[in-house]
């Protein structure tokens, strides 16, 4: 008997096989881009390298700001790739090993994807299921950070799992469902702090679960209570042990890190966050998808009050959180992407069983009596598979289309990496060059292959303005026409300007930087530029999402609008700063 069931799902499963593969390539095509010169600070410095550091024997990550589950798994991919000689290629030519680490995000996102649907196929249909993980499959915000090493996308499974687990607790009240939300919570946090807010559902549903059997139901909503938050520490402890070994390191960066994001916003931001963040979800699920979700949520509160505050309460308490911070990242909203995904794919579910309905009996009617007819079943089940295919390819062609532009464009090379070079073919090592804080500190390193070893002099000498930490995001803020002339007397004569750095200071309407830019051109001569965007294309105004993730379709190739200036009456020089040299602000 269980065959039946099995065989009617079969083509549920092929389609979310399909959508595994287009995802994953969409995902590791053109993931060596940058490289090996140019990537993601956050993947470089909080994720990477600390897993290449591991391989030396200390499971520390020394870093809590981030949870490690993230950590860890690159670590074992590394490690099972290449061994301990990964340190020293490292060093060498980091290429492969990002492109590791780059696909380990791509494949925690595509088991999110199958989380999805499996949570969907749980909480509604298979229909609903596929729909939520085709939704994620071609969701942008999802998809750009599967492209990138950082823990984000780890989230979105264990997500998906707990919220499956509270909304059973209410439904069904089975140990079972409260380990797997608690489990699922514990995991969600292991890889984003800010998970924890997936907590909050299962809270409400053991408090309704309480209210509903009242005093005789007591002792087993508080017997689960309990197995729940046991598998959450648990869970928590297996992917983050040295939070609680190094608990006291780790409470003050976290502390450090929660005065940050709250109390200092970046240069160049000036969207509010509730605004910012209902923005983001335009394009990071896309316009249909948003307002689909929000369909679904309406659509689930009418049905069931519980179960509906269960699924909206992770998102909507996520944002207000969010909201209340100083700085705002689109990818930290993630955390709710696999709610909004299911009640999405929920609501385009139920239209595709209206839509059907309504097909079926008009075909019925529009049948002459003595024709042959297919069982009713056969014809509702291909009117709603077909109905279902419409109403999503409809919705994620926004994402789909935005996820292949953005692959092509990663593809070509990164502005950063043609102005280096352009510098390494005319200049010697040591060249002292300011060179705006938009590349990580390889940028400054002297080429050389196995042979060329990584000692002796650098490709560049770092000379810009540093007076503070988080100086790539305050950056603009310190510039002042001033600098041109203490760049001059220690032989800085060459200038690169990014727009990712020039276009917070326009954005800011900073009047120092905006006239240091302004005297800088006045007093320099453009010896080399490179642009991103297509022949004949509006450049894009600077922003923290667009500006990175290559989402407009202006873009042609990755990285900023580069223009490396030469100052007049400047005498070039080469090597590192004697003591009486000092630059503004000092050396980075």
């Amino acid at each position: 008997m269980r065959r039946v069931p099995r065989a009617a799902a079969s083509p549920a499963y092929l389609v979310l096989l399909v959508l595994v593969v287009v995802g994953l390539v969409l995902r590791v095509k053109n993931n060596n881009y940058g490289l090996p010169y140019v990537y993601n600070v956050d993947e470089g410095s909080h994720f990477t390298a600390r897993a290449v550091a591991m391989l030396g024997g200390d499971w520390n990550p020394h870093y809590f700001q981030n949870p490690s589950a993230f950590t860890y798994l690159a670590h074992f991919a590394i490690q099972l790739r290449f061994g301990h000689g990964a340190i020293d290629h490292f060093k060498i030519d980091p290429t492969s090993i990002y492109r590791i680490t780059r696909t380990v995000a791509a494949l925690l996102c595509t088991v999110g994807v199958v989380a999805v649907f499996w949570a969907g196929r749980r909480l509604w249909a298979a229909g609903a299921g596929l729909a939520a993980a085709a939704l994620l499959t071609f969701a942008f915000l999802p998809l750009t950070y599967s492209r990138i090493a950082v823990t984000d996308v780890g989230v979105l499974a264990p997500v998906a799992l707990s919220i499956v687990g509270s909304v059973r607790v209410w439904e069904d009240g089975r140990l079972r469902w409260w380990l797997l939300a608690g489990a699922g919570a514990g995991l969600a946090i292991g890889f984003k702090y800010t998970a924890g807010v997936v907590l909050l559902p299962l809270a409400i549903a053991a408090v309704a679960v309480a209210i509903r059997g009242g005093r005789e139901a007591l002792p087993r909503a508080a017997g689960g209570a309990l197995l729940a938050a046991l598998a959450t520490v648990l869970a928590f402890f297996v992917t983050n042990p040295y939070f609680f070994f190094e608990f006291s390191d780790a409470h003050r960066q976290l502390s450090a890190q929660a005065t940050t994001a709250g109390d200092f916003g970046k240069v160049g931001q000036n969207t509010t966050g509730l605004p910012y963040y209902l923005g983001t979800l335009t394009w990071g699920i896309g316009w249909v998808a948003a307002f689909a979700a929000l369909a679904g949520a309406v659509l689930e509160l009418r049905r069931d009050l519980v179960r509906g505050v269960i699924l909206v309460a992770c998102p909507v308490a996520l944002l207000v959180y969010l909201s209340l911070q100083a700085r705002f990242f689109s990818r930290w909203l993630l955390p709710a992407y696999p709610v909004l995904v299911l009640l999405a794919g929920a609501a385009l579910a139920q239209a595709a069983e209206a839509l059907a309905g309504v097909a079926t009996r008009a075909r019925a009617g529009r049948e002459s009596p003595d024709a042959p007819r297919a069982s009713g079943a056969a014809r509702g089940s291909a009117a709603f598979a077909a109905a279902l295919t419409l109403l999503v390819a409809i919705t994620v062609a926004q994402g789909a289309l935005a996820g292949v532009r953005s692959m092509r464009v990663l593809g070509h090379e990164d502005t950063r990496q043609s102005a280096r070079q352009w510098l390494v073919d005319h200049y010697p090592n040591s060249l002292r060059v300011v060179i705006e804080p938009g590349v990580p500190a390889r940028y400054y390193r002297r080429q050389g292959g196995l042979h060329g070893g990584i000692h002796g002099p650098k490709a560049f000498v770092r000379g810009f303005a540093k007076h503070q930490a988080e100086t790539r995001i305050q950056y603009p803020s310190l510039l002042k026409p001033a600098y041109i002339d203490a760049y001059r007397k220690t032989g800085f004569c060459l200038v690169m300007t990014m727009s990712l750095i020039e276009g917070r200071a326009e954005v800011a309407k900073l009047k120092p930087a905006l006239a240091y830019y302004h005297a800088l051109a006045r007093q320099s001569k453009a010896v080399y530029h490179v642009s991103p965007y297509k022949a004949g294309a509006k450049p894009v105004r600077f922003d923290f999402d667009f500006s990175y993730n290559y989402y407009p379709s202006a873009f042609s190739r990755p990285g900023p609008e580069i223009t490396i200036y030469r100052l007049r009456n400047c005498k070039q020089k080469y090597g590192k700063l004697n003591e009486n040299e000092p630059l503004p602000g000092g050396i980075s």
